[in-house]
């Protein structure tokens, strides 16, 4: 039944798929979005009195039983299919209460409120990319293997968003209502501007480069911030917290937004270059490549090993792939 798959929503315990079936059912109908916003409502009403040092089960039990109460007055039934998941962008929303943790934690002294916050997470799988339009209007572009968390509605006095991975933002100017992109060892404070960070999980650094505009970078348990001019980057190291400003080219680093990369009569150096920013990949090329050599092709959504078979028929050169670093050597 729909009521079971959104109370372990709620909970917390919903599987990928259960959740990826919620929003598509949500999605189908204007009946279905308002009997989840109305399950939600008598969710947070039963649970907004009960103090967190109490046992929070209850509140749950509370809470199904009114569901019970609240279809069979309905009086509709929903037959669970089989969805088949898409293997590209997998697009989930969360409800998160700010401070609680929905489980066995000991927090005395606390009460939940009617003031819950409803949050969106985007998540772009594998050799996917797209745009995602935040509630104020300003537009981000998501690489692959990223992840933006965002309200549903921004606060009066901050704007605020969390980003895993890699983000292209064009943020709309609000003097009144600051915009920050946070990141687990650097904050972006946004002065109205184009700009691009990345800072996946697994990776040493985290840079954020300014293609127009102005942006103030922050530190964890630092006082000091940095003010990013046009066609700068940051580098900052996640273990050390030690950080590097350098000048650079900064719309190559803002090219994966593209449909397309288009290469006419191109130097095998530029191009590797622009691929590294499209692809997320460092190439490392034998000294004996001839890199002046001219070529033209058009990069779409093929795989890097994909455009590497065919940059490799026309320039002569073998390859290898290890994760996010490509070998380039002459052809045997």
């Amino acid at each position: 039944m729909m009521k079971d798959i959104i109370t372990r929503y709620l909970q917390g315990q919903a599987s990928e798929e259960e959740k990826t079936f919620l929003l598509n059912w949500i999605r189908e109908s204007k009946a279905n979005k308002k009997t989840f916003n109305d399950m939600y409502k008598t969710w947070q009403l039963s649970i907004q009195t009960v103090k967190l040092d109490v046992n929070v089960k209850s509140a749950f039990l509370r809470f199904k039983t009114n569901v019970i109460d609240y279809e069979n007055r309905k009086n509709r039934d929903y037959k669970l299919y089989i969805l088949k998941i898409a293997a590209s962008v997998a697009i989930l929303i969360l409800c998160v209460v700010g401070g609680y943790y929905l489980g066995e934690k000991d927090v005395s002294n606390q009460i939940i409120t009617k003031d819950m916050l409803v949050m969106n997470q985007v998540i772009m799988g594998k050799d996917n990319k797209g745009s995602v339009k935040l509630p104020d209007g300003s537009l981000v572009w998501l690489n692959s293997n990223s992840k933006l968390i965002y309200p549903e509605k921004f606060s009066e006095s901050a704007r605020k968003v969390k980003l895993e991975g890699e983000g292209y933002f064009e943020v709309i100017h609000n003097s009144e209502a600051p915009f920050y992109v946070e990141t687990p060892n650097m904050t972006v404070n946004v002065l109205g501007t184009h700009f691009d960070v990345r800072s996946y999980l697994g990776k040493d650094i985290s840079e954020t480069i300014l293609i127009s505009g102005k942006v103030e970078v922050l530190f964890p348990n630092n006082k000091e911030s940095i003010i990013l001019k046009p066609n700068q980057k940051i580098t900052c190291s996640k273990e050390s917290g030690s950080f590097k400003v350098t000048d650079v080219d900064a719309p190559d680093y803002a090219i994966w937004i593209n449909d397309k990369l288009t290469f006419t009569n191109e130097t095998l150096s530029v191009i590797l270059s622009r691929m590294e920013h499209w692809y997320g990949v460092e190439f490392i090329c034998d000294k004996r490549i001839l890199m002046n050599q001219r070529l033209s092709l058009t990069v779409r959504k093929e795989s890097k090993d994909e455009i590497m078979k065919l940059i490799g028929l026309i320039a002569h050169i073998d390859f290898e792939i290890d994760n996010d670093k490509i070998f380039i050597h002459p052809k045997k």
